[in-house]
């Protein structure tokens, strides 16, 4: 455990600054499999998924359990938040970065010992990987995280579909095609956002209001601004 690392005071401090103005508060951080990128470097990380699985169960161990003390302390001593996200970005435009069954073997019970981990202090979780998840949305639930961001279309990503299979175990961050605000068309974006927002309502679902990847400077302000209307037109279920 490295003290240094975290700041409890400023962290204490902003925690109350934003609950007392009414906002939603959150921890994040990055986790294994990005970290594995980091310092593996992609190459070294894919030859070791398959050729050194031992290796990749070590450095998993040992990053869970660093994340699992540090925020142990900055729960206790800085204040517990409304949630926590993680990013991982396990996907890319045609899916996932390995195969469904090397992630169940090899990132996914870390994942899902974190989860329990905060679940502990009831705090939901959040995953958000960008790409293709598709494949690994069973075991998204499975480890138990409360929430999923961003489902990115264009990667094969289908938030009502998603919402149908899944829709009484998360709730669902995004997923509006973030093209469809590009599209600077006012008619296509209220068809697309009433089809997302009047279909979550069918299926029961919990949805927060968002694009399925970063909204780029080819979306006008006022074309978003439009997006929001309508979905104020049909947030309530």
């Amino acid at each position: 455990m490295d003290r240094g690392r975290l700041d409890i005071e400023k962290t204490r401090e902003d925690l109350k600054r934003r609950k007392a103005d009414g906002r939603w508060t959150f921890y994040g951080s990055l986790f294994i499999w990005e970290l594995m990128r980091c310092s593996m470097g992609d190459l070294c990380m894919y030859e070791s998924l398959l050729i050194d699985p031992d290796w990749i169960h070590d450095y998993n161990r040992v990053y869970t359990d660093f994340f699992k003390e540090h925020y142990r302390v900055l729960i206790e001593e800085a204040g517990k938040p409304d949630g926590v996200w993680i990013y991982e970005d396990l996907g890319y435009s045609q899916g996932l970065f390995c195969s469904p069954d090397t992630l169940k073997a090899l990132v996914f019970p870390y994942y899902a010992e974190l989860v329990d981990f905060f679940h502990g202090y009831d705090i939901p979780v959040v995953l958000h990987s960008c790409g293709g998840v598709t494949e690994a949305l069973p075991q998204v639930v499975e480890a138990g995280f409360d929430g999923l961001n961003p489902m990115e279309v264009k990667a094969g990503c289908d938030l009502l579909k998603f919402a149908e299979l899944y829709g009484d175990r998360l709730t669902f961050f995004g997923g509006l095609d973030v093209r469809v605000f590009e599209s600077g068309d006012r008619d296509f974006i209220r068809g697309e956002v009433t089809r997302i927002m009047e279909g979550m309502k069918e299926r029961g679902a919990r949805y927060v209001f968002g694009s399925d990847h970063s909204i780029t400077t080819n979306v006008d302000y006022d074309d978003f601004r439009h997006a929001l209307e309508v979905y104020k037109e049909h947030r309530y279920y």
